[in-house]
């Protein structure tokens, strides 16, 4: 399969090439085969997923609340807007993702703050959000999913 270069995330597009040159080596490339489900407490529950390429279905209490494409990026540390208690994230095809953990973040947050602080206005948190972040773990429920939609 293709490897995807930060760059060319959509998101990231506000990010100088110093700025994607210290998160790179902390990024993480993976794949969601089509027809898995994650979050409900999965591996990425907790964790920053930029989607590369393909589509996905938000799901809540099994209706469909939100549709994922590229760009979109969901986690814990995603914005905001909408939440959803207990939801998942159900590939329609394959994802291609690009996943900053939140062992990634901490040690993010240590060496280069400014570059984290970049990373998470560029993929939409509010100033309060991006404050919690840069602090330390986040308190949120478990099984909780934010999806962000790409402008």
């Amino acid at each position: 399969m293709e490897r995807l270069q930060l760059a060319a995330l959509t998101r990231l597009h506000s990010l100088s090439f110093d700025e994607l040159g210290l998160l790179a080596p902390h990024a993480q490339e993976g794949w969601l085969p089509a027809g898995q489900r994650t979050l409900l407490g999965g591996s990425l529950n907790d964790d920053l997923a930029l989607i590369g390429a393909g589509r996905a279905l938000v799901r809540c209490a099994g209706e469909t609340v939100a549709q994922l494409g590229p760009g979109d990026v969901f986690g814990r540390l995603s914005i905001h807007r909408p939440a959803y208690e207990t939801a998942t994230v159900q590939a329609l095809t394959t994802l291609h993702l690009v996943v900053f953990t939140t062992r990634a973040m901490r040690i993010l947050r240590t060496t280069a703050p400014d570059t984290v602080e970049a990373l998470l206005a560029a993929c939409a948190l509010d100033v309060q959000e991006r404050s919690s972040a840069l602090a330390g773990p986040r308190p949120a429920p478990l099984l909780k999913l934010v999806a962000a939609t790409a402008a």
